[in-house]
């Protein structure tokens, strides 16, 4: 497992590291076993941090949409590990968004009653920063039809529906996509953290070459990009098929 650094000028009043996780998607195809090294190794990462961390922030796609009660059983088994580290806030990825409904409210439940932070549409102040989840609609993902074209645009309009306007704090925004960086900059956030894309699935001389909406060379894939005074760490992730492109955890501060 990949451990990065990362830093990002927010305006905090003083700095605060953070762990970003995301894409774990763990699944059907993803047996106890697996499940339990990666999750080791996700954990023995994290608790060598080389600075106190203050959060963990996972970006969505913990479970993927084909998935087994063991998937649910090892995800919440990780998020508890990662919770007696540091507070824990998690955010959903459109795969969630793909479970039945009486199964994402139960887990969420589940992760709640861990003492896991659930960012749906809301906010927690930490040492003076605002952390925003954002559950964007499943259209910016796939359309009626459930394939990739005629995608919706993430729109700052689309942004105020999910979670209102900017408020004054220092802003991180949890978004699973980073194709709206734009979009989140225009709303106001100071630093966004995503994933989604996966680096690129494969990435050749630094370059990654396909997104999940089945996109060659996506303009998003994994490190820094900046939009105006917004800066946006994209991750990795954790899981699924990929080449030349290994898992990671990025620890971000916050300045």
């Amino acid at each position: 497992m990949n451990y990065r650094k990362e830093t990002i000028a927010i305006g905090a009043e003083k700095p605060f590291c953070i762990l970003h996780v995301s894409d774990v998607h763990f699944s059907a195809g993803t047996t106890h076993a697996h499940n339990a090294l990666v999750t080791q190794d996700i954990v023995e990462t994290a608790s060598n941090a080389a600075k106190p961390i203050g959060a963990v922030c996972m970006t969505g796609d913990l479970v993927s949409r084909q998935f087994t009660e063991e998937s649910f059983a090892d995800a919440l088994a990780l998020m508890q590990k990662l919770r007696g580290i540091a507070p824990v806030l998690y955010s959903m990825g459109n795969h969630e968004f793909d479970w039945p409904a009486e199964k994402r409210e139960a887990f969420l439940r589940e992760l709640e009653d861990a003492g896991i932070t659930v960012l749906d549409n809301r906010s927690v102040l930490l040492e003076g920063i605002r952390f925003t989840g954002l559950s964007l609609p499943q259209t910016i993902y796939k359309n009626e039809k459930g394939s990739y074209s005629g995608l919706a645009p993430v729109t700052p309009e689309m942004i105020c529906g999910c979670i209102g306007t900017h408020t004054q704090e220092p802003t991180v925004l949890l978004a699973h996509s980073p194709m709206g960086l734009p979009a989140y900059a225009a709303w106001g956030a100071q630093a966004v953290l995503s994933g989604h894309v996966h680096g690129g699935i494969v990435r050749l001389c630094g370059i990654g070459i396909l997104s999940p909406e089945r996109r060659f060379f996506p303009r998003y894939t994994k490190g820094i990009y900046r939009e105006g005074s917004c800066t946006m760490q994209v991750s990795a992730g954790i899981g699924k098929f990929r080449i030349h492109n290994p898992p990671e955890i990025v620890c971000v501060e916050l300045t």
